[in-house]
């Protein structure tokens, strides 16, 4: 047996195993969906080209995982229980082309059990998809620079269409681009290679449908991307820097990420002697250090600079293993190992530990109480059959469409300020559907406003969903009929 069927054959063992472990762990939680989660199984009960705030790829895959398996969560979430396993094969497969099977087998191990892969496994969100197609593309782009074949650039240009349909963030694969043209003057021949502009063309042709829905919805989703960069609003924020920063050293762990951070800052002029490296270098630090500077001048969510990581994982791997430190590799990944059975056992370890589970100490109260308060919810609107649930909370409104049964897809929502700020604000509103009954339930709604607004107003009380020994979740509910329009 070769060396690289030897190392493929293990790391296939493992990601199988470690598939199934995921899905298990989380099964044993019964990790209900987080607001955002519900929210995007909304949108794939209506496959289009985009959406509010995202691209379509994470509702398409949400609609193929609930026709193949159903829709519990577990169901809902395959995508990203499977993606980031692939994610992991192709950085074998680039480690194997770029150094060696043993570099490719190591990072891809090393890249499985990151905490924001580990974390991540068990929700389905925008960056499962979107490391997927980064990955690929950056294969596909190794590929074609070495053998120049139509195949590799045409998957470059594939990829790369297909990133930009999972998360607008795909756009920075151009960032590392622009970085390996200016290291590395061989890669700027390509230029003038046909090839290559057939690629962007095809990537570009690929995306064009979301373009144009953006195009016929106001451009919303560039909008929503831009409303939450802040770029408009004061700058210069050391404290944000400083947590994001942070954020870091959990999403990379510890140890890789300072390894890794040392080698940006530290090492430069050695990685740049190696083509390799440059390359490795160019779609890792130049993208990160862009979201480090945003997170200066205003704020940066701690997952933003994700992209940049597969192929920081590999550097760092591929760094280790010249230089004969396989034990230095181990102990990271022990640690973030040891990170993941901490975050997948937390409850187990916590009553072995005597603490207490409170709203603050526990890390998953934001996905907990849904599915109950979803049951009373439902016994509402089964006991007004001809009444539309109703509600003032994005989130709040997500997780009842998904936990209430039937599902009462043609909720809407209630939007006073008239801002387009959501899905349901876009195309639910409820000034587009005011005759009729209604079922109201906020966690902030006001009696008087809603008096001055509907023609009946019945309030049917609070519905409290206890949670830990001094927090419960609540929600108002009212029974309503014929909205008059909203109140200035």
């Amino acid at each position: 047996m070769t060396e690289q069927r030897r190392y493929g054959l293990r790391l296939g063992l493992i990601l199988l195993a470690l598939i199934a472990y995921r899905i298990v762990a989380a099964q044993l939680v019964q990790l209900e969906l987080y607001g955002d989660e519900a929210y995007y199984f909304g949108w794939a009960q209506s496959l289009e080209w985009g959406y509010y705030s995202k691209p379509p790829m994470v509702a398409w895959l949400i609609w193929l995982g609930s026709h193949l398996c159903g829709e519990a969560e577990g169901c809902l979430r395959l995508g990203a229980a499977l993606l980031y396993p692939a994610t992991a094969w192709l950085l074998y497969l680039l480690g194997s082309r770029l150094f060696a099977p043993r570099v490719g087998f190591w990072a891809a191990l090393t890249y499985v059990t990151l905490p924001m892969v580990s974390l991540g496994s068990w929700f389905i969100t925008t960056d499962a998809a979107l490391l997927f197609f980064w990955t690929l593309a950056l294969y596909s782009l190794i590929r074609a620079l070495d053998g120049n074949h139509w195949r590799d650039w045409l998957l470059l240009g594939l990829a790369l269409g297909l990133g930009g349909l999972s998360k607008y963030s795909m756009v920075f694969f151009g960032v590392g681009g622009l970085a390996l043209l200016a290291l590395n003057a061989e890669t700027r021949r390509q230029l003038k290679n046909p090839r290559l502009h057939a690629a962007i063309a095809l990537a570009c042709l690929i995306f064009l449908p979301n373009l144009l829905w953006n195009a016929q919805h106001q451009f919303v989703s560039l909008e929503h991307t831009a409303e939450i960069s802040r770029l408009d609003r004061a700058l210069f924020h050391p404290d944000k820097l400083a947590e994001f920063l942070g954020a870091q050293f959990v999403v990379l762990g510890p140890i890789l990420f300072a390894v890794f951070a040392h080698l940006a800052m530290r090492r430069g002029p050695h990685l740049v002697s190696d083509h390799r490296y440059v390359l490795l270098f160019a779609f890792s630090a130049p993208v990160l250090a862009l979201f480090i500077l945003l997170a200066f001048l205003t704020h940066a969510f701690a997952n933003w600079g994700a992209m940049a990581y597969p192929a920081a994982t590999l550097l760092v791997t591929a760094w280790w293993l010249a230089r004969n430190r396989l034990h230095w590799l181990k102990v990271a990944i022990a640690v973030n190992v040891a990170i993941m059975l901490g975050l997948y056992h937390y409850h187990a370890l916590a009553g072995m530990a005597g603490i207490e589970l409170t709203r603050k100490s526990d890390p998953y109260s934001r996905v907990s109480g849904w599915r109950a308060l979803g049951q009373e919810a439902g016994k509402l609107l089964a006991a007004h059959p001809t009444a539309r649930l109703v509600s003032d909370d994005r989130k709040l409104l997500a997780e009842l469409i998904y936990y209430v049964r039937p599902h009462p897809f043609d909720a809407l929502i209630y939007n006073p300020s008239g801002l387009i700020g959501d899905q349901y604000a876009l195309k639910h509103d409820l000034k587009l559907a005011p005759q009729g009954e209604f079922i109201f339930i906020g966690e902030h709604a006001d009696a008087a406003r809603l008096a001055r607004e509907f023609a009946e107003v019945e309030p049917l009380g609070t519905l409290r969903i206890p949670l830990y020994r001094n927090y419960a979740r609540t929600a108002e509910a009212y029974r309503l009929r014929d909205f008059k329009g909203y109140a200035p």
